[in-house]
Order: structure tokens, then sequence, then C-alpha cells
């Protein structure tokens, strides 16, 4: 019988490959011109600020608190687990744009915008770890309001992306695709473990 994590994993590597061929081929344009054109009223400052919870700096630290926590806990695997799945994350996602090599819509040093666009590191990265979180907090307590944040800090920092004009809906969408196969694996890992 098949896990939900296998099926995860195997979904969202074909849906990976899938859309990246979709990206390559521009067939997405017009989604990513739609989608950030309905964003765009929202551009301000409050945005530059959540779009830094979803930086290197911010989820290795954060992440590292979390190992922290786990260890003071006892729960050794899970304190592992967390910054090993946020560090893969964000290093398979920087060699995926380096492959695709999509350009930017705007580059920008201050908001952590100088490589290629495709895919997302701060939605695969956001994904990664408060995506993790979520499911960590849902399954140790059914913590809904916890959960919830969780996933609207992901939701707020992949969008921020968009709506500061550094990347495309497109790209939010890749980055969500490789943190959900990297988690999923480490979910099959834990699985396999117990």
């Amino acid at each position: 019988m098949t896990s939900r994590s296998q099926t995860l994993a195997i979904t969202g590597t074909i849906g990976f490959v899938l859309f990246s061929v979709v990206v390559v081929l521009g067939w997405v344009v017009p989604v990513d011109r739609f989608v950030t054109a309905s964003l765009e009223p929202l551009a301000g400052p409050l945005f530059v600020y959540v779009t830094e919870l979803g930086s290197v700096k911010v989820l290795m630290g954060l992440s590292f608190i979390g190992m922290l926590y786990f260890l003071w806990r006892g729960n050794r695997f899970e304190a592992f687990r967390l910054p090993i799945v946020v560090i893969a994350t964000l290093l398979v996602t920087q060699v995926l744009k380096l492959v695709f090599g999509v350009d930017r819509p705007s580059i920008d040093a201050a908001l952590d915008a100088t490589t290629y666009s495709f895919p997302s590191g701060h939605a695969s990265g956001s994904l990664a770890l408060y995506g993790m979180l979520a499911i960590l907090i849902y399954r140790r307590n059914e913590n809904l309001i916890g959960f919830g944040l969780l996933i609207a800090m992901v939701l707020a920092v992949s969008f921020s992306r968009v709506i500061l004009n550094v990347h495309y809906f497109s790209d939010v969408i890749g980055g969500w695709l490789v943190a959900l196969v990297i988690v999923a694996v480490s979910e099959l890992i834990r699985r396999k473990r117990n």
C-alpha cells in the first residue's frame, strides 16, 4: 500500500517536471501577468518586512532554534530533520535556478533578488520551514490556530515576492512543489524509521 507521503513525493516530482516544461515554454506568461496585475495594488513597505521571513538568514536561524527546541524536548529525529529539510530545500532550489535560468521581473539586492527566478527560494524555504512546523504542531495536538497561522506565513512570504515584483507567480508554484517533494520524502523517512 502506498502512503500519502510517497504519493505526495511522486506526484509533486511529476508535477514539478510538467510545470517546469510549461514555464520554460512560456505558457504561464498570461497567468503570471494577470496575478502580478491583480496583486500590484497591494505593494507597499509592509511586504518588504514580510518577505524577510523567507530570507535565508531568517529560515536558517529559525530552523536552528527549532532544532534546539526539539533537542530540549528529547526528539532528536525532528531536531535534525527540520534544519536538514530547510537546507536541502534551499540547495535544491538554487541548483534548479541555475538549470532553468529564468530571468526575474526585476533585480533588487535589498530584497534578496539577484539570482535567477524559477523556482522561488523564498516560497520553497518558507514552505519547508513553516509548512513542516505546521505539520508537526497539527500532528502533536491538532492545533488548528497554530497550523493556520503557519500556513498564512507561507502564503504571505510567497505572495510578497510577487507583490514586490521580484518573482512571477509561476516561480512561487515551482518553489512550493520543490518544498512539497522534500518535506514528503522526509515524512517517508520518518514513517520508515517508526
